[in-house]
């Protein structure tokens, strides 16, 4: 079984090319072969078929879709979903704005170095587990790499999204990760900035460069300033973030 799904799910493309010329084959013989009065009754069991292999295929599709825009570890969407989503909010943007927050583990080096990789990860993936459950259902949290993390926040301005990141820090800084650190207190620096700074630094820009881009760079600038002091939130600003 578990073979077969391996087959499955290294060659759809070729099984679906094959299953379509198979049907098209096995309708000119029951044309040809099969009793008028019976041809109803095998189109039947070929629909099926067909049905239930689509639906096979297509779980292992949304499976292998699901995989390659997630973080093994965390279980987060990774770099790609966070290119993917917002894109997609960038481009629907209207009335509302949209924010970005940038975040990074303070500190995290150490936790490696003095409790190992192991502890490292069960931290990473206690901490993904505490930004999914206090974010909204239409925000994206994503593992943007090592001990960094992004949020992505539709219909929401600097001052809720700053409101939201700055309760998320408390929660963190006040929670017990347990034995594995020695219930070590762990905390973040971040840095969020809204698509309305965005607007401004782009009528202002002269090398027609990529939007996505310079919204992340933004972030990182307001991170940047964050990682400074530590345990806090920064909103970008053109004087205090350039």
């Amino acid at each position: 079984m578990a073979k077969s799904l391996n087959i499955l799910q290294k060659f759809p493309h070729v099984i679906l090319a094959v299953l379509g010329a198979c049907t098209g084959v096995v309708i000119c013989l029951i044309d040809k072969f099969v009793p008028t009065p019976l041809h109803l009754y095998f189109f039947l069991i070929l629909s099926g078929i067909l049905v239930a292999n689509g639906l096979l295929l297509g779980s292992i599709i949304q499976k292998l879709f699901f995989n390659v825009y997630r973080d093994t570890l965390t279980g987060l969407g990774n770099k790609g979903m966070f290119n993917y989503s917002l894109k997609m909010e960038m481009a629907q943007i209207q009335d509302e704005d949209l924010c970005l927050a940038m975040l990074d583990i303070d500190n995290f080096k150490q936790i490696n170095d003095t409790f190992g990789h192991i502890a490292g990860d069960v931290v990473l993936k206690k901490l993904a587990e505490l930004l999914k459950q206090n974010t909204r259902g239409t925000d994206s949290v994503v593992r943007w790499g090592g001990e960094e993390f992004a949020i992505i926040m539709p219909c929401t301005n600097m001052q809720g999204a700053y409101t939201l990141l700055e309760r998320i820090r408390t929660i963190i800084e006040s929670y017990n990760f347990g034995p594995k650190i020695n219930s070590k207190q762990i905390t973040f620096s971040s840095g969020v900035v809204s698509y309305s700074n965005l607007s401004k630094v782009m009528q202002t820009d002269t090398l027609e460069s990529n939007p996505l881009d310079v919204f992340v760079n933004l972030a990182d600038k307001a991170l940047y300033r964050a990682k400074v002091s530590k345990n806090t939130v920064v909103k970008w600003n053109e004087e205090s973030c350039a």
